[in-house]
């Protein structure tokens, strides 16, 4: 603890008194809904950890970074559901040579997302599949085992973000359209699926094999020792969604690999 103390305590910033009021939750859990990228889903995960860790600091931190959020993709998309599988869906999206996007090395996440999202066609395939939480999350989770991306990771950090926030949102009697925030989430998975150049999901890694707590247990002493925040933050959210939904591929996620090194 005194290590991971030492070395983020003179990088954070508290909230400052000054400036526009934090919105209300409610709000910012409206607004958010509407925008999943802003900031590359970091906003929605820190909203989530704050909200989670009831920490009235970090949770006055994370609201005033809802106050007018950025929408890098624009207003959300008006769609009802489609009818393709999300499997289909993202196997149609790897077959458009339309939405070839060239490597853009040095580049934030965000701008990645943006010229992805303006590619010829795009907002077809944003409308083409029927979704759900779980088919989001078993494709983030099969896009990141086989690349261990940066994009990727925040694909699992993100989803999961996303399903405690709605949670949140249902246990605070916050109104929701669930099918219109899906649809945003996936405009927002999609243009960064498409930004990482489009990698062949490995489906059969997110079911194969056994996981336990016992895996996270033991890689404990490691996460300790990591000034990697994504690597911690990727095996906490690995551990959330495998309590959740107990796909064994999860426990792959602990493996200290590409941005989780």
């Amino acid at each position: 603890m005194r290590l991971q103390l030492d070395h983020w305590a003179p990088l954070s910033r508290p909230a400052q008194a000054d400036g526009p009021a934090a919105p209300a939750v409610a709000q910012a859990l409206t607004s958010l809904f509407a925008s999943p990228e802003s900031q590359a889903f970091h906003v929605a995960i820190r909203l989530a950890y704050a909200l989670k860790s009831g920490h009235a600091g970090e949770l006055a931190s994370a609201l005033k970074t809802c106050i007018d959020l950025d929408r890098p993709l624009g207003d959300p998309p008006r769609s009802a559901q489609g009818s393709l599988a999300l499997r289909d869906a993202i196997d149609q999206v790897r077959a458009d040579d339309a939405l070839t996007l060239a490597p853009m090395p040095g580049t934030l996440i965000t701008t990645r997302m943006q010229r992805a999202a303006a590619l010829p066609g795009f907002d077809r395939h944003v409308a083409s599949p029927h979704l759900s939480m779980e088919a989001l999350a078993e494709a983030s989770l099969a896009v990141y085992l086989p690349t261990h991306g940066f994009a990727a990771l925040h694909l699992i950090t993100g989803t999961l973000a996303i399903r405690e926030l709605l949670e949140a949102a249902a246990s605070r009697g916050v109104p929701v359209d669930q099918d219109q925030v899906l649809r945003s989430v996936w405009r927002a998975w999609l243009a960064a699926y498409v930004s990482m150049q489009r990698p062949a999901p490995a489906w059969d890694r997110v079911h194969a094999g056994e996981a336990s707590e016992a895996d996270w247990t033991r890689a404990l002493p490691a996460l300790s020792e990591t000034l990697n925040d994504h690597r911690i933050k990727l095996a906490d959210a690995a551990r959330e969604e495998w309590r959740h939904r107990g796909w064994p591929g999860y426990a792959l996620c602990l493996q200290p690999a590409g941005a989780a090194a």
